[in-house]
C-alpha cells in the first residue's frame, strides 16, 4: 500500500549504486538511456541536512538520466553516515527510493510529523530552490522521497527530458 503522503504520478526511480559510472552503462542498456547529467561532490551539510534525527554532514555523486519521459537518479555515496550509505551496507546496490512532489509540500510534510511518521533523512538544496525529505517506504526494502522544487528546478528537469516525451508532473 502506498503511503498517504505519495499521491500523483511518480517523478523518480532512484537507486544507490557503488560505482556510478558502472552504473550508468549498465541502465542505458537496460532503459535506453540516451543522457546522463552527472554532479559529483553533491554536499550536504548539518545546518540544511539531517540524518535520523541528527545534523548530518555528507557528500554523494548524482547522476540523472530519463527512460523515456521517466526520471531516473543514480546515488554513489562518497563521504559521511546518511540513508544511502545505511542502504547500501545493509542491501547492496539497488532501487533506493520513488519520489513524488506533492502539490503542499510544507503541509505534507508537517501532516508527516502530527501523524508521528518519522522523517529519516531531510535536507534542502542552498541556493537551488529544492527540498525533500524520506520516510519508510511500507516496509519493503526502499523509501518514499518527497521533494519540494522550485520553478527553477522544475525547467530545469523539464529540460533534461528526451524530446518527444513529457513527464506527467510536468506542468
Amino acid at each position: 500500500m502506498t503511503p498517504p503522503y505519495a499521491r500523483g504520478p511518480i517523478f523518480q526511480l532512484a537507486w544507490v549504486v557503488a560505482d556510478i559510472a558502472v552504473a550508468e552503462k549498465e541502465l542505458t542498456a537496460a532503459y535506453g538511456i540516451e543522457s546522463w547529467l552527472r554532479i559529483p561532490d553533491v554536499a550536504f551539510t548539518p545546518d540544511r541536512c539531517t540524518y535520523r534525527s541528527q545534523p548530518a554532514d555528507y557528500t554523494i555523486h548524482v547522476s540523472l538520466g530519463y527512460a523515456g519521459g521517466q526520471q531516473l537518479e543514480l546515488i554513489e555515496p562518497v563521504t559521511g553516515d546518511n540513508l544511502y550509505t545505511e542502504f547500501l551496507s545493509s542491501h547492496g546496490p539497488g532501487l533506493h527510493h520513488v519520489a513524488w512532489i506533492p502539490e503542499d509540500f510544507d503541509g505534507t510534510v508537517a501532516q508527516l510529523r502530527a501523524d508521528g511518521v518519522e522523517i529519516l533523512q531531510s535536507g534542502e538544496f542552498s541556493g537551488v530552490g529544492m527540498e525533500f525529505v524520506y520516510i519508510e517506504g511500507n516496509g519493503f526494502g526502499s523509501y518514499v522521497e518527497l521533494m519540494k522544487l522550485s520553478d527553477d528546478m522544475r525547467s530545469m528537469f523539464d529540460g533534461l527530458v528526451p524530446s518527444g516525451y513529457t513527464n506527467p508532473w510536468q506542468r
